[in-house]
């Protein structure tokens, strides 16, 4: 029975899928608030282990009261209480047929509330440094939504603009963070031949453990939204990069912090000294990062990874499924990356740092 209610849901996406063309002809979607509900009978595909209610929403801006159709909670609760603030949208066909849907909670102000935590936060312990990461993370994200994706969306190579995205915002992180300096540019050189060390690995085991980002279900809905006009393994590795990205600038940036000011200190170290002592730090480091990277990944497929052990029965099943394999994939290529960008840092940065500050004491 419950493999036929799997079959019979994966029948109901296809088919929401097949005829979302039809139905997206029109989609308003409004604020509103949770009067009251009640519960309804189900459909018979979902007559077991579900509950359906059915939800009157007060919508301001059309100073009107409309009511949802079932919708499905996997308790005995009602998903939506009374009072919260919803999104509400109205599908209509080419028939003119309305239907209204809640798609979700009204979160702007909670999580404009948290942003406004962090930034002061960030500000009040980095102070300009910490000005400087928050208007880079900006400028990041304007780049990613109002650029990449559109460009990506509109039928450009992901890979070319993937990779001119991963290299902008590595120099608007690096530069806008810490400043227009040595220690800045050795930080891009070094997280550049990083990320192409994460590159090279992943495209190598991308092939040869046969993974192309289909796994997920945001890659088939995206594949689905897209008709398919998507190169899903051009934004698997570009995926990759951007988290590898992410993760190497924070390990060389604290290398070549330390080699500075190691060289700060004691202006008589040679490279070699200068060399082996980031090292002893670099290796702590390692240890860590490469940790927090497997914990972090973990954490965010935790539950996904508890399903697939309670149906599968055993870790062996489990990594046999894309998903977990994509997964297995970016972290061990990531953490490659990271063990190999410590020492590859720390011998650029000993070897130039000392240079530039020569340099700054002659003039």
């Amino acid at each position: 029975m419950e493999d036929m209610k799997k079959i019979y849901t994966i029948l109901i996406l296809l088919t929401l899928f097949s005829f979302s063309s039809v139905f997206a002809q029109e989609e308003i979607s409004y604020e509103g608030v949770v009067k009251s509900f009640e519960q309804v009978p189900c459909s018979e595909v979902f007559s077991e282990g579900y509950n359906c209610f059915e939800y009157t929403i007060n919508i301001p801006a059309l100073d009107t009261e409309q009511r949802t159709a079932p919708i499905l909670s996997e308790t005995k609760d009602p998903k939506f209480k009374e009072g919260d603030r919803v999104y509400i949208t109205s599908v209509s066909d080419e028939f003119g047929n309305e239907a209204w849907s809640i798609t979700g909670y009204v979160r702007g102000d909670s999580m404009l509330l948290l942003l406004i935590i962090f930034s002061v936060i960030a500000i009040l312990v980095g102070r300009r440094q910490g000005l400087g990461s928050l208007v880079s993370l900006a400028l990041t994200l304007l780049i990613l939504y109002l650029w990449a994706i559109p460009k990506i969306l509109g039928g450009a190579d992901i890979m070319i603009i993937g990779i001119m995205t991963v290299l902008f915002t590595l120099v608007i992180i690096m530069y806008v963070s810490h400043g227009f300096n040595m220690k800045s540019t050795v930080a891009v050189i070094s997280t550049i031949i990083g990320i192409l060390i994460v590159g090279i690995f992943a495209k190598i085991f991308t092939t040869l453990t046969h993974v192309d980002g289909s796994g997920s279900e945001e890659a088939f809905l995206l594949l689905s939204q897209t008709d398919g006009a998507i190169d899903l393994s051009g934004v698997f590795f570009i995926s990759i990069l951007i988290g590898a990205m992410g993760v190497l600038d924070d390990v060389v940036m604290s290398q070549v912090s330390a080699i500075q000011e190691l060289y700060h200190a004691n202006r008589e170290l040679s490279t070699l000294q200068l060399y082996s002592k980031a090292m002893n730090i670099g290796r702590d480091h390692i240890s860590s990062m490469v940790n927090t990277l497997f914990i972090a990944y973990a954490g965010s497929s935790f539950a996904l990874v508890m399903l697939l052990t309670y149906n599968s029965g055993g870790i062996g099943e489990v990594l046999k499924t894309d998903v977990i394999a994509e997964e297995v994939v970016r972290t061990l290529t990531s953490s490659i990356g990271i063990l190999l960008v410590v020492p590859i840092s720390s011998i650029i940065a000993a070897k130039l740092i000392p240079l530039t500050s020569k340099k700054i004491n002659t003039d």
